[in-house]
Order: structure tokens, then C-alpha cells, then sequence
């Protein structure tokens, strides 16, 4: 009977150490925005925030990636995108001080700005740059036909569109480079002196809403345009 119950609480222990405990701390993981990855650091020299980076995406093998930001010397900002086990991540804490804590509170500035620019801004531009080569094809086609060639006002506008539109989303992703680029440089600067640490950092100042709102506008009346198009041909 004792070994009985032994045998089933070995059981129920491995059952929480193999199952339930890593489906909860993915859980964690996935709604946590930074990330801390032991060996970080080591596997990636001269990462700015250490052993911190953003969460990116998971797989079915419980594997992580995470995106560490990085300063080129040429001061350019550089994402390395890099997938990690379960068991090497953390999620970090506030508790500390010295360097550790200065990194945490830096990443908890950019993680917005990076989710930003990587789920957002850089989506859109491969999205505005696919969209200006197949119309510019279709542009192209309509002028050599005898039936279609009254059509090409129409694409000529759209393709003037899509060319405005790429202009501000490359004009955005500027904004967000330079914002990153700022707080990763402050970080350096405060390695050698924590006092010279902006008060909160470097924030999202007008200039990022202007062109944000700006690009949203012309999005809309672009996608208007399209409807009203696609509404003319039927």
C-alpha cells in the first residue's frame, strides 16, 4: 500500500515536471515580453542588454525565439533572431541592481519599440513592396493591350499610391530605428556612468505619432481606393 502510494506520487510528480509545469511556463513566456535566455551573452558577444531579449514566437517543440537587439560598429541596429530551449529561459525580475537592473529597464523601453517595428513597420513594407511590383507588372500589360489600355490611368494612380505609402512606411521605420538605436546607445553610455541614464529613457515623441498617424490616413483612404476599384469592375 505505501509503495503503492509512493509509486503514485512519483508519478504525479513526474507528470508536473514533464507536462504541466513547462505548458505553464510557456504560457508565461509567451505573455511576457522580455525574456532573460541563459548563455545569451556567451553564444552572442557584445549584446548591450546582456542576457535579455524580446520574445518572438514559439514552436511545438518548446523551443523560443527570442530577438536580441544589437549595435553594429558601424552604429547601426542589428536583430539577431535566435531559437533557445525551454529550460535555458526565464522570465526577469525587477529584484537586483547594478547593470542587471539598467538592462531590464531598458528592454522594458524597447520591447514596445521592437514588436513595433518587427510585427508592424517591416511587415508592411515587404507587404507595400510586393503589392508596387505587381502593379507596376499589371501597369506594364495593360499598356501593350488593345482592350485594357484604358485602365491604365487607374493603375498609374494605384501605383502612385502604393509608392506614397512605401515612402512613409520606410519614413516610420527610420523613426523606430533611430528611437532604438538611442536607447541602445544610452545603454552603453550608462555602463560607465548608471547617472547619466535618461530619465525614462528616450520616449516616443511627436515626431513618431505625426508620421504613425500620417501613414494610417493614407492607408485608409488607399485601401478606399481599392474597394472603390474593385467595386467599378463588377
Amino acid at each position: 500500500m505505501i509503495t503503492g502510494t509512493i509509486f503514485t506520487l512519483i508519478l504525479l510528480g513526474g507528470l508536473y515536471y514533464f507536462v504541466f509545469y513547462p505548458n505553464q511556463k510557456l504560457k508565461r513566456i509567451r505573455s511576457s515580453p522580455i525574456l532573460e535566455v541563459d548563455g545569451a551573452s556567451t553564444r552572442y558577444p557584445n549584446l548591450p542588454l546582456g542576457d535579455l531579449g524580446v520574445f518572438f514566437e514559439s514552436n511545438a517543440n518548446r523551443r523560443i525565439r527570442v530577438v536580441f537587439p544589437k549595435l553594429t560598429p558601424d552604429g547601426d541596429v542589428q536583430y539577431i533572431y535566435s531559437w533557445h530551449d525551454l529550460r535555458f529561459i526565464r522570465i526577469p525580475t525587477s529584484r537586483g541592481a547594478g547593470q542587471g537592473r539598467i538592462n531590464l529597464k531598458i528592454a522594458q523601453e524597447l520591447a514596445f519599440l521592437m514588436k513595433e517595428h518587427i510585427q508592424f513597420v517591416e511587415p508592411e513594407i515587404l507587404n507595400l513592396r510586393r503589392q508596387w511590383h505587381k502593379i507596376n507588372e499589371l501597369l506594364e500589360l495593360v499598356a501593350t493591350s488593345d482592350f485594357y489600355a484604358s485602365q491604365q490611368e487607374i493603375y498609374e494612380r494605384a501605383l502612385l499610391q502604393v509608392e506614397n505609402l512605401l515612402d512613409k512606411a520606410e519614413e516610420l521605420q527610420q523613426v523606430y530605428v533611430r528611437f532604438i538605436r538611442e536607447v541602445l546607445i544610452g545603454r552603453q553610455v550608462a555602463g560607465y556612468d548608471p547617472t547619466l541614464l535618461l530619465s525614462d529613457s528616450v520616449t516616443i515623441d511627436h515626431q513618431y505619432k505625426r508620421i504613425r498617424e500620417e501613414y494610417q490616413d493614407m492607408k485608409e483612404t488607399a485601401t478606399a481606393y481599392a474597394e472603390l476599384l474593385r467595386t467599378r469592375q463588377f
